[in-house]
């Protein structure tokens, strides 16, 4: 082997060790053993000529980044990456942090306040249990509530009177 191939060697070992830190798991031993055989190939470049020693620098500064770039940028799709990453939810397993789409439905309805509301509780409509806050003052449970609006997923409601109103 020639002068120049033992710093291309190491060269070339180096950012093979480089990528091969991000994708085994060795506590930084590869990353130790990568940083060696660069500064050492870099210190046998300088040692035969400072042109060849600054066009190995200028090589160490254009493949270091690009080779950790591309070792971060596959390491997502390795197997263990995959063990230890979450996989991403699907699309039924998405919700809105609060239920308001599916509570619109609600007003103007009917229910009867489950526990005291003063100014939040329980309210039961049509058996569904929900988070309720009253509109103003304190609602005894058992009370007939109507709802007036849908607020941060949860309903509001005023006391209604005791009769339900006649459907027309």
């Amino acid at each position: 082997m020639g002068a120049l191939g033992w710093p291309l060697l190491l060269l070339a070992l180096g950012l093979v060790c480089l990528v091969a830190e991000v994708f085994v798991p060795s506590g930084g031993s590869l990353g130790l053993l990568a940083l060696g055989c660069l500064g050492y190939g870099l210190w046998l470049a300088f040692e035969l000529s400072i042109g060849l020693g600054l066009r190995f620098l200028a090589a160490d500064a254009i493949l270091l980044p690009v080779a950790s770039g591309l070792g971060l940028y596959y390491w997502p799709r390795t197997s263990l990456a995959k063990r230890l990453f979450l996989k991403p939810p699907t699309p039924d397993e998405i919700e809105v942090s609060h239920a308001v789409q599916q509570l619109e439905h609600l007003i103007g309805q009917y229910g009867r306040a489950v526990t005291p509301l003063r100014p939040s509780g329980s309210v039961d409509f049509e058996g569904r249990r929900l988070e309720g806050q009253a509109e103003e003052g304190l609602i005894a449970p058992g009370t007939l509530v109507q709802v007036v609006r849908v607020r941060s997923g949860r309903v509001v409601v005023r006391a209604a009177r005791e009769t339900l109103p006649e459907e027309s």
